[in-house]
């Protein structure tokens, strides 16, 4: 096996052998057999999908001393030194070590001057985003009128970032990332090539980890190669690149619709899973594959198990946003399975599930069902959700804190809407009367969430559906608000309580302890 690394071994040095590429590849090939050549040529894409080496194979076909060809022929003097980086006619500039408009200017006075052997004097940019302000307006003229013996190539990873001035004046090519089963085969190609041992799935599972980069598909190859000294064991190769089982993720998706946290926490514990975040990735793409079957009615793709028990469109629309915006914060974390299964415990909680299906909770670290179908004992003293509680009608000033608690507590509220009510409030009035809503909550709750929710109260305090508008506040109590401060104050009470035992005092000289007053609870 040659000792050169995969990535350089591979890397294409003919228009044929790009692959991926094919619109770029046809039009840079026609405007050669054309004669149509550009002063400046922009090609921009993510990672390892070809710039600079597109680049090279047309500077390479513009600098053959065989004549302008697609089909170089890779034996002249001008072939072997571009393939080998020494060609004095091809100037390779990296645009992130030379930003200064100095470095700039100091180039644009060498444009002049004729190649030293060559056709073109070709000038290759790579990175040419990192240039500044300055280093652009130096170069914009001589891009625009370049001499006939000058040539630009510019490559970035970033197009935005350039100057509208520099990319008008440049033939763009925008380079897509490489499809997975295109970069599957590259990966099976160059292990026939290696003489490398491999079980069937390892390219495919390569390919996914490279994520449409051929230049990352050979470096991961390369990785692999290494830990399975010659050979690929699909399960070796899964481990190394923290590969998530599809079944895993569908399990969770399943038990999400279910309500069954218990079982989440069980999967998380018992998968052996060693990466969190691409497991909350797979999530994300899941919960967005069901949702397009459902939205287009194709399910053609899917599990049966997804089409047996359908999930409601607007809660996959809800755990799709939670999970994106659970992706921003997934970094920040110290444990990312903690975090994980918080962010899943949030799903289920925003989450409306039907009223028919059995509820599961926690009591005392068991797994408790209660039925929801089952009639609720007269202790409870719940109305229907119709009746209206017995409130003075006539009052026109605001409801009290404690008829808002009854209202809720009487109510058979879910999900998104239960939230809602518990970081709200009502203040009537005989004209307008207004839902107060906590203002940190103002991007979570649906505008048909708080519609529902209003229509709710209309029916309980007997106000017109025309007096009732919504408002955001800070400074504002709520239920929830409540019961932290109570939570807080029993805590204090315990404390106080427990603090100057003598029992307490002594575990806490001999074992050199403090209380955790945070940690405080009831046995």
């Amino acid at each position: 096996m040659n000792n050169k690394i995969l990535a350089l071994k591979y890397r294409p040095r003919l228009f044929d052998q790009v692959i991926g590429q094919d619109f770029c590849v046809q039009s840079l090939q026609n405007s050669i057999n054309l004669n149509k050549l550009h002063n400046a040529y922009l090609f921009s894409g993510t990672r390892g999908v070809g710039k600079t080496t597109i680049a090279r194979i047309f500077a390479k076909s513009l600098l053959c001393k065989e004549g302008i060809s697609e089909t170089p022929c890779g034996k002249c003097d001008s072939c072997i030194s571009i393939d080998n980086n020494n060609n004095l006619d091809l100037i390779e500039i990296d645009a992130a070590s030379r930003t200064k408009v100095e470095d700039t200017r100091t180039l644009m006075e060498n444009v002049q001057y004729a190649p030293t052997s060559s056709r073109f004097k070709i000038y290759l940019i790579d990175e040419v985003h990192m240039l500044s302000t300055k280093s652009f307006n130096a170069l914009l003229k001589t891009i625009e009128e370049p001499p006939e013996h000058v040539k630009f190539l510019l490559a970035t990873t970033d197009p935005d970032k350039l100057p509208e001035t520099v990319i008008s004046r440049c033939l763009h090519f925008k380079l897509e990332s490489i499809s997975h089963t295109i970069l599957s085969d590259h990966i099976k190609h160059t292990l026939t090539k290696e003489n490398i041992i491999f079980e069937t799935n390892t390219p495919e599972i390569i390919a996914e980890a490279a994520k449409g980069s051929a230049r990352d598909s050979m470096s991961i190859l390369e990785q692999c190669i290494s830990y399975g000294n010659g050979n690929l064991i699909e399960k070796d190769i899964s481990n190394l690149l923290g590969i998530i089982d599809e079944k895993v993720v569908d399990e969770i998706i399943v038990n999400l619709h279910q309500n069954n946290l218990v079982d989440i926490k069980n999967i998380l514990e018992k998968k052996e899973i060693n990466n969190y975040s691409k497991l909350l990735d797979k999530l994300i793409e899941r919960v967005f594959q069901i949702s397009m079957a459902r939205a287009t009615r194709n399910n053609d793709n899917l599990p049966d198990i997804f089409l047996k028990g359908s999930i409601k469109l607007e809660d996959l629309q809800l755990w799709y946003s939670i999970l994106i915006q659970a992706k921003d914060e997934f970094d920040k974390v110290i444990s990312k399975p903690d975090h994980l299964l918080m962010i899943l415990l949030r799903i289920t909680l925003f989450t409306e599930y039907p009223t028919n299906q059995s509820e599961r909770v926690l009591s005392d670290g068991q797994d408790v069902i209660i039925d929801n179908q089952k009639e609720k004992t007269e202790n409870l003293s719940i109305k229907k959700k119709d009746e209206i509680i017995d409130i003075d009608q006539n009052t026109t000033t605001d409801i009290s804190f404690d008829s808002w608690e009854t209202f809720v507590n009487k109510q058979e509220l879910q999900g998104l809407m239960s939230d809602l009510s518990q970081n709200s409030v009502l203040h009537k009035s005989e004209e307008t009367s207004t839902l107060i809503i906590d203002s940190s909550k103002k991007n979570t709750y649906p505008q048909k969430c708080i519609d529902d929710f209003i229509e709710i109260i209309i029916k309980n305090f007997d106000i017109h559906s025309n007096n009732i508008i919504t408002e955001y506040q800070e400074q504002v109590l709520t239920l929830y608000k409540k019961s932290v401060s109570e939570n807080i104050k029993s805590k204090e009470d315990m404390y106080d309580s427990i603090k100057d035992n003598n029992l307490v005092k002594e575990i806490e000289n001999v074992f050199d302890a403090k209380i955790d007053k945070d940690n405080i609870s009831k046995l």
